[in-house]
C-alpha cells in the first residue's frame, strides 16, 4: 500500500460518496466547490490508486467499498484546486495479481492526445451556456445534415483534422441551406489525429484533435444559437480497438481477450475487433447508458444515433449478411434500457440497424427507439437511379417512398458517410460532371425531401461533391460555386420540406398517396396533413392558411413527355396549384454540366413563364422534362 505523505494530508478518504458521485458519475472529477471525487470499477484489483501532476505522480489510494468499486474523496486545497482547474494530468494506478498497471481514466472527459496517454482533469460545469431558450424543432420538421468534423471545413492541403471551432464558421452555410439539425460522426476520443470516429476509445472524452470538450460545447451552443439541433453518432457495438483504456483494465482477462468491460469468449468478435462490450454485466451497461445521458445532458446534444445496432442485438454473421448472426438477449436488454433512459430525457434516439426491422421503433414490444436509418430506401433509390430507363421499376420506387407506413420512424437518405466513402451519387449514376448524373441525383434528393420520414443529406451532397469521402481529404468548397444550381435546388426543396414559406404543410404530415405509370416511368406523390382529410384539404381555408397539400410529378426517363395526363388531387375551382419547384429549371443547372446537355434532348427548360397555372388547365397537358420533378403546392 502507498503511504500518504504529510503534504498530501488534504486528501480525505470517504466510504459514502453517493451524494457527490451521483451527479458527476464514475471516474475522476474535480468539484466546483473545490476538491475532487473518484469512483473506479476494478473488481479484480488488490489496490486502486490515483496519481497526477498535483501529487508529483505519487499514487494515492482509493478505498474498496465493495462489489468491485473503489472510491476517493479529496477535500479542497487552494494549490491543488488551482492545478485541477487548469487541467492537471492524471492516471489510475492498479495493483492486480502482483502486477502494477497505469491506466488512463475510462470515464475521462479529456485526454492529452497520445496513445494510452494521460487523462486531463476537467470541470463538467464550468462552461457558460447561452442556449437556455433553445428547444429542438418538432421531429416532423427536421432536415438533417450529416457531417464529419475533421473534413467539413478544413482548408485545401490541410494535413490533420479540422476543429469544432473551425466548423462554427461554416454554420452559416447550413443556415443558408435551410438545415435545422446536424448529425456528427463520432467525436469521442480515438487513436491518432485523423479518423472517421468509429474507433471510439474514450466514450466520454471529446477528441483532442477536434479541440476537446469546451470546443464541442462551443459548437453545440453556436448551433443552438442558429436554430440547429445537434445529433451525435455513438458507438456501443465495439470499442477501439486501439488506445483502449478499458482493455484488461484491472489486469484480469480470459482467453487473452479484453477483461471486465468485454466479452471474453466468441461473443467478443466483431468485424472490426474482438472488443464487443459485455452487455450481460450491469456495470458495463451502466457505463454505456451513462455515456448516452452524458452527451444529452452535460453536452446539450438533442439526440443520438446509435451505430451498428444489429451488432449489439446479434453476434456473429458478417457485415453484409446478418441472417447468419445469433440473437444476443443481453445486447437486446442493453438496448431496451438505453432507449428507456433516453426516453426520459425527451430527446431523439435513432438506430442504425439497416435490417428493416420495425420492432426497433416499437414502444410496446420492441426496443423503443424513436427512429432508425432506412437502408431499404437508400439502396432501392440508388439502384433504381443507376439502372437504364427501361429497367427502372416505378413499383419499387413507390415502395421506397411509402416505407411500410413508418413515417417519422425512419431516417431517409441517398448518401451517407458509408456509401460516400465508395462513391458519391452523381458519379455512381454516370460519369464525372454528367448531365444525366446531375439530373437523376436531383430526383434522388427530391424523393428524399418529399417522402414521409426524417430526411438526411451528407456533407457536400448539397453542391454535388463528387470526390469520395475520406477522413484524410477536406471538403472541396469550390464545388459550391461550380455547382451552385444543385445548392439552390436543395435550398428550395428544404424550404418546402420545412414549410418555411407556409405553402407546403402537407410535407409535415403523414398523409401520402403514390401513383405510378410503369410504361411512361412516371411517379406522383401526394402529401397532406392528416388533421384534414384528403377530400377536404384542397378546399380547406385553415389548411391553406398554414400551407396545404403538396403534389409532385417525377419523370424517370430521358425523354420529355408532352401533354402527359396528370390527375391533380382535389383540383376544385377556384383553388389553384402553384408550381414551386421544377428540377429542370435553368436556375438549378450547374456550370459544370449545363454545357453538356447534349447527352439528352430537352425541348424546354421549364422557365418562369410556366411556374403557375390554374388547376383546370392542368388536367391533361402537363409537360414533363427528361429526368425531372415538378412540385406543386396549393394556394
Amino acid at each position: 500500500m502507498t503511504t500518504i505523505r504529510p503534504w498530501l494530508m488534504f486528501l480525505l478518504l470517504a466510504w459514502n460518496l453517493e451524494a457527490c458521485l451521483g451527479r458527476h458519475g464514475e471516474g475522476f472529477h474535480p468539484l466546483p466547490q473545490g476538491g475532487a471525487v473518484a469512483k473506479i470499477y476494478a473488481p479484480h484489483a488488490q489496490q486502486v490508486s490515483l496519481a497526477g501532476s498535483w501529487t508529483s505522480w505519487h499514487p494515492v489510494d482509493l478505498v474498496d467499498v465493495g462489489q468491485g468499486w473503489w472510491e476517493l474523496n479529496m477535500s479542497s486545497d487552494p494549490t491543488t484546486d488551482y492545478l485541477l482547474r487548469v487541467g492537471a494530468a492524471y492516471k489510475i494506478h492498479i495493483v492486480s495479481a502482483g502486477e502494477t498497471y497505469w491506466r488512463p481514466d475510462p470515464w475521462s472527459r479529456s485526454q492529452d492526445g497520445t496513445p494510452l496517454g494521460n487523462s486531463i482533469s476537467y470541470f463538467d460545469d464550468k462552461f457558460h451556456w447561452t442556449d437556455s431558450g433553445w428547444s429542438m424543432p418538432d421531429w416532423n420538421e427536421l432536415v438533417i445534415y450529416e457531417l464529419h468534423v475533421g473534413t467539413f471545413c478544413a482548408y485545401p492541403g490541410w494535413l490533420t483534422s479540422a476543429t469544432l471551432d473551425m466548423c462554427i464558421h461554416k454554420l452559416d452555410h447550413l443556415v443558408e441551406l435551410g438545415i435545422n439539425a446536424v448529425e456528427l460522426l463520432p467525436v469521442a476520443e480515438f487513436d491518432g489525429k485523423v479518423d472517421w470516429g468509429y474507433t471510439t476509445a474514450y466514450p466520454y472524452a471529446v477528441e483532442e484533435a477536434y479541440g476537446g470538450p469546451d470546443a464541442f460545447k462551443r459548437f453545440v451552443d453556436a448551433c443552438h444559437g442558429r436554430g440547429i439541433a445537434v445529433l451525435l453518432d455513438v458507438v456501443y457495438n465495439h470499442l477501439g480497438p486501439m488506445d483502449l483504456p478499458t482493455w484488461q483494465f484491472d489486469g484480469w482477462s480470459e482467453n487473452g481477450l479484453g477483461g471486465i468491460f468485454f466479452y471474453n469468449d466468441h461473443r467478443a468478435e466483431t468485424p472490426w475487433a474482438h472488443t464487443r462490450p459485455n452487455y450481460g454485466l450491469k456495470e458495463v451497461r451502466a457505463y454505456l447508458i451513462d455515456n448516452a445521458l452524458f452527451w444529452l445532458n452535460a453536452m446539450h446534444c438533442d439526440g443520438l444515433r446509435v451505430d451498428g445496432v444489429s451488432f449489439i442485438r446479434l453476434w456473429g454473421g458478417t457485415v453484409v449478411n446478418r441472417s447468419l448472426a445469433t440473437f444476443n438477449p443481453e445486447g437486446e436488454r442493453f438496448l431496451k434500457e438505453l432507449s428507456q433512459a433516453v426516453q426520459r430525457t425527451g430527446k431523439l434516439l435513432i438506430a442504425e440497424d439497416l435490417q428493416s426491422n420495425s420492432s426497433l421503433t416499437s414502444r410496446t414490444h420492441g426496443l423503443g427507439f424513436d427512429s432508425q436509418w432506412d437502408g431499404q430506401f437508400h439502396w432501392t433509390v440508388l439502384n433504381q437511379l443507376k439502372r437504364p430507363d427501361h429497367w427502372r421499376s416505378m413499383a419499387q420506387l413507390r415502395e421506397a417512398v411509402l416505407g411500410a407506413g413508418e413515417g417519422l420512424r425512419r431516417v431517409i437518405y441517398t448518401e451517407s458517410h458509408d456509401e460516400a466513402s465508395r462513391f458519391r451519387l452523381p458519379l455512381a449514376i454516370a460519369g464525372r460532371d454528367s448531365w444525366v448524373g446531375s439530373r437523376l441525383s436531383a430526383l434522388g434528393s427530391a424523393l428524399t425531401l418529399l417522402s414521409p420520414g426524417i430526411p438526411m443529406i451528407f456533407q457536400g451532397q448539397d453542391f454535388a461533391l463528387q470526390e469520395p469521402f475520406t477522413a484524410y481529404k477536406p471538403t472541396n468548397w469550390l464545388h459550391k460555386l461550380t455547382h451552385a444550381g444543385t445548392f439552390k435546388l436543395h435550398q428550395d426543396l428544404i424550404k418546402l420540406r420545412r414549410n418555411l414559406l407556409k405553402t407546403s404543410r402537407g410535407l409535415l404530415g403523414t398523409g401520402v398517396n403514390v401513383t405510378i405509370d410503369e410504361e411512361a416511368k412516371v411517379l406522383t406523390i401526394h402529401r397532406w396533413h392528416t388533421e384534414v382529410d384528403e377530400a377536404a384539404s384542397a378546399a380547406s381555408a385553415a389548411s391553406a392558411a398554414s400551407g396545404g397539400d403538396v403534389f409532385a410529378i417525377f419523370n424517370f426517363q430521358g425523354q420529355a413527355l408532352a401533354g402527359y395526363p396528370v390527375a391533380f388531387p382535389g383540383a376544385v375551382a377556384p383553388v389553384a396549384w402553384t408550381l414551386a419547384v421544377n428540377t429542370a429549371d435553368a436556375r438549378y443547372h450547374n456550370v459544370a454540366t449545363v454545357f453538356r446537355s447534349s447527352e439528352l434532348k430537352d425541348p424546354g427548360q421549364g422557365g418562369p413563364q410556366s411556374r403557375e397555372r390554374s388547376a383546370s388547365s392542368l388536367g391533361t397537358d402537363a409537360f414533363l422534362h427528361p429526368y425531372s420533378c415538378q412540385v406543386y403546392t396549393l394556394r
